[in-house]
């Protein structure tokens, strides 16, 4: 039988708990910290060509993009092509076809290129080009079919 001390220092002990659990978590709990994807893409590059690949981005809220070109080599021989610019941009899918909405005409292999406002959750795509056609103002560097790796970073 419970004596009149523990039936005082029972609920203070309870508050007292309470309260330091409430303290110790920040009173509310917080969520996840995203965690960064890298996703590596590779394929094979026409002269005048285009080829893109898609992924999604889970994370809530904007979160960075960036994209890099790691490599191109060329097909017949496997020789690395370098010393040229390529096309490289990110959008989303419309109509079966990757609706640029971040572009440069002249990414550099190796060069980490950022999406200068972010992305928010959904499915985009990644597009490697040289100058395709029914562009204006540009001109092929390439002369023959290339293989390419290129990685999306994002959360």
């Amino acid at each position: 039988m419970p004596t009149r001390t523990h039936r005082r220092t029972l609920p203070i002990a309870l508050c007292a708990t309470a309260l330091f659990v409430i303290a110790g978590c920040g009173g509310s709990p917080t969520a996840p910290a995203p965690v960064a994807k890298t996703d590596t893409f590779t394929g094979t590059l026409q002269p005048l060509g285009v080829d893109f690949k898609t992924f999604t981005i889970s994370a809530t809220g904007t979160t960075d993009l960036s994209i890099t070109v790691n490599s191109l080599a060329l097909v017949a021989g496997g020789t690395p092509v370098t010393g040229i610019t390529i096309g490289l941009g990110v959008g989303t899918i419309a109509s079966a076809v990757c609706s640029l909405q971040v572009q440069t005409p002249v990414a550099v292999l190796g060069q980490e290129l950022f999406a200068p406002n972010g992305a928010s959750a959904g499915t985009y795509c990644v597009e490697i080009y040289d100058c395709p056609t029914g562009a204006t103002g540009c001109t092929s560097n390439l002369t023959e079919p290339v293989t390419y790796s290129l990685t999306v970073k994002h959360y």
